[in-house]
Formats: structure tokens, sequence, C-alpha cells
């Protein structure tokens, strides 16, 4: 038989009933059903492919059936992935010992999701615990107490989407950061100038000094209607603007597109706290 033809091959995948035959890294992979078995070239005895059909002798000493038979309508698939097994059988080594033959079983999905949700939750993004421990804690109190269950279940299914919603709309109309400047801003002379590798008109870059001497640039998607900027001590690079009238039109704008839908989805949650705490 010769040397093992391990490069880049066809890539067919022969699929009839319940079988899937394919090559792969120098091994014939034939899955049925959940159970994958891996058999290396050393393994495989003989290959016939007839116009419908695909059959892999193996040798005798193989823990598996000793010819393995998978049918398809299409013979030139058939003939090509006959070929590929057929590059990838190799001699035995010179003592005579040949590769194991490989088997492993998928689980079964409910398996395979719970597994996946556990890994996530262990080594995936922080957001996924937030998510884990919020289902663990949130979803009893919403359905136990004793208030309207079916409102309790909504405003916790909700409130998530409410959360973030109204957090796209403070980011959106840097709430946020107007709301730092208001507590401990500075406001200094600014020079700006357009911003060349922007293709929005109103966008700008400011450039300032700190009242510590530092040089600063910073961009700026509105200019400011006077030649002024804010900045935050602690992060010289966060600035405002004083463009205060189009500040509210972008934060009105932001609001409708987000924020809005932000409010409505936290009505149940609201009505449920109330009717908590409402006297009985």
């Amino acid at each position: 038989m010769g040397e093992s033809n391990t490069g880049p091959a066809t890539g067919v995948v022969l699929a009839g009933g319940r079988a899937r035959v394919w090559v792969e890294q120098g091994a014939l992979h034939w899955r049925r059903g959940r159970t994958t078995v891996v058999v290396p070239g050393t393994r495989i005895r003989q290959v016939v492919a007839t116009e419908k059909s695909l059959t892999v002798f193996l040798f005798e000493d193989t823990r598996a059936d000793s010819a393995m038979t998978v049918r398809h309508r299409n013979r030139d698939m058939v003939a090509a992935l006959g070929a590929e097994v057929e590059a990838i059988m190799t001699d035995a080594d010179p003592s005579g010992n040949r590769q194991p033959l490989r088997r492993h079983a998928v689980r079964m999905w409910p398996l395979r999701t719970v597994a996946g949700l556990r890994d996530r939750v262990l080594h995936g993004s922080p957001w996924w615990r937030r998510a884990f421990w919020y289902v663990v804690l949130g979803l009893p109190p919403a359905v136990g107490l004793p208030v309207d269950r079916l409102l309790g279940f909504f405003a916790w299914l909700l409130l998530p989407a409410a959360v973030a919603l109204l957090r796209m709309w403070v980011g959106m109309a840097e709430v946020d950061t107007w709301w730092v400047m208001r507590r401990r801003g500075i406001t200094v002379h600014a020079r700006y100038e357009a911003d060349p590798d922007s293709e929005a008109t109103s966008s700008c870059i400011a450039h300032f000094r700190t009242i510590d001497g530092q040089e600063v640039t910073a961009s700026l998607s509105l200019r400011g209607w006077r030649d002024e900027i804010t900045y935050d001590p602690q992060n010289p690079s966060r600035v405002l603007a004083p463009t205060r009238v189009a500040w509210l039109g972008v934060a009105l704008v932001a609001f409708m597109v987000t924020g809005l839908w932000g409010v409505v989805c936290s009505v149940p949650a609201i009505l449920w706290l109330i009717d908590l705490l409402a006297p009985r």
C-alpha cells in the first residue's frame, strides 16, 4: 500500500440513513447515530466502491465489524470518498503494530446543552454568571411572594431588557458624562478644528490645556457654541462641549429610540413592587 496521504482532500461527506462517513486527518470517520468510530488507515484492508454503495473492509483484529457499508444515490460522491479512503491506507509499522481504533459517543442534546451552559457560567463571560444568579435569586421571589404571580413573572422577564435599554440611552445621550461634568468638571478655553478623518460635518477636534499644564486633544461629535470645553480632572480625555440645546435634542431622540422602551419594559416591575408594598 504506500505512504499515507494526509494532505488536503476533496472533503466528501457521504450521508446515507443514520450514517455519515468522511476522511479527516488521515483517518476514516464513520458516524452512526451518536457514536463515531475513527478508523486509522493502517486498520483498513480493502475499499470497494460500487455505483451506490461504499464498503470498507477492516483487518480481523479490529474490535469492530470487519466490513462497514454505507449507501448513497450519487455514484460520483461514492467514488470520490472511496479514493480518499484508499489514499490514507498504509501498512503497519515494522513491528506489526497498527494504530488503535477509537470510538466516542456524543451526548444527547439536553445533556450537551446543560454542559455548555455550565462551562459558560464557570469559565465564560461574567455576564453569564450574572444571568445565572438573576435566574436563581430573582425568579423564586417573583413567582413565590404573595403577589400576582403572572405579573411577577413578566416583571422578572422584562426587567433585564429595561435595564439594558435604559443603559443604552444613557450611553447614546452621554448622560453619565454630563452628570460627571456637573459634579466635578473643569471648564477651560479650547481651540476647535474640523476632524479630517470623519465624514460627519459636525465632528471636530478640540485642543486644550488642563489646569496642571497638560496638553490634551479630544474628538467630539458636536462642537460647542463657545470656544470652551469641560473636562474630567480624573480623566482629561473625557470631555463635554457646551452644546446644551444640541445635547437636549440628541438626548430626546435617543430616549425615543431606546429609553422609552426601557421605561415601558420596567412598568411590570414597578406595578409588582407597588403591589408588594401595598398594605394588606
